[in-house]
């Protein structure tokens, strides 16, 4: 296989570091998920996320 240019290489490693920083978002967002759940805060959860989106709509008209 062909060795990787300055740029080639450059770019493979900003591709890696992206994808590790999507991961760990990824874990982290697990990890909240589990812990509404285990928290028993699902359905506050829920109501919080309609009266946001309800402030969002709110906003744009």
């Amino acid at each position: 296989m062909d060795e990787m240019t300055e740029h080639e290489k450059f770019l493979w490693d900003e591709l890696s570091a992206a994808n590790d920083m999507m991961l760990r978002n990824a874990f982290l967002l697990e990890d909240y998920i589990d812990y509404i759940n285990a928290a028993g805060l699902r359905e506050e959860f829920e109501a919080f996320r309609k009266v946001k989106a309800q402030q969002e709509a709110n906003k744009s008209s």
